[in-house]
């Protein structure tokens, strides 16, 4: 299965330069202003992530969920395809099998 992965700026997430979705298409899309505030330099989680999903989002949704992820859908009923994403507490994070 493809999935399309793109990390947006401010302006091809939201107004008029915004990229078009489509049910249809399997996509993970990410803000990159979002990102520098989801997380500390060091990689730990300290804010929910903001996805968009489309396509077999159920199966992506599966594949977080073994990964130590937990994906909620957005409350905000105009944005369809909106999650926020969050790290599971007490998943092992690769640093701590050494």
């Amino acid at each position: 299965m493809r999935w399309n992965y793109r990390l947006l700026i401010d302006r091809e997430w939201s107004g008029r330069n915004a990229v078009a979705l489509s049910a249809g298409v399997n996509g993970i899309y990410l803000l990159r202003a979002n990102l520098d505030v989801a997380f500390y330099d060091s990689g730990r989680q300290i804010n929910p992530l903001t996805a968009r999903l489309t396509g077999n989002v159920a199966g992506v949704m599966k594949l977080f969920n073994r990964c130590g992820w937990q994906a909620e859908p957005e409350s905000d009923a105009s944005l369809p395809h909106q999650y926020s994403l969050m790290a599971r507490q007490g998943v092992p994070r690769q640093d701590d099998w050494s």
